[in-house]
């Protein structure tokens, strides 16, 4: 996988995490074992990622999660789980994250399953 669509898959499982917090899912979480009182933790991994995407990068990132949340999707079976459309053949057949792609329809950065 890519280095920067991997640092963004990441970067949007913390985002989601610090939200749930935000909105206090916190006891769900601690049920399944996660140390929830570790905010500070997650908004310094962010920061990291953060440094670690280029600006460019970032600025895709935060106009997509703004618009709506989550930023990254898979595809699966040539379908963006995004959105749930059925992207081009090409696009489908790539299966490849050499590259940071977008979904044609809603924007969202694809990543290909092996």
């Amino acid at each position: 996988m890519q280095k920067n669509l991997e640092y963004l898959v990441l970067l949007n499982d913390i985002d989601i995490m610090i939200d749930d917090l935000a909105k206090g899912s916190d006891e769900k979480y601690r049920e399944m074992g996660f140390d929830v009182d570790a905010r500070e933790q997650l908004v310094k991994a962010r920061e990291e990622m953060r440094a670690k995407c280029s600006e460019a990068m970032l600025n895709r990132y935060d106009k997509i999660r703004q618009r709506y949340g989550k930023v990254v999707a898979r595809v699966v079976d040539g379908v963006c789980y995004g959105c749930f459309q059925r992207l081009h053949t090409d696009l489908a057949q790539t299966k490849t994250n050499e590259d940071v792609v977008p979904c044609p329809t809603c924007g969202r950065l694809l990543y290909f399953l092996a």
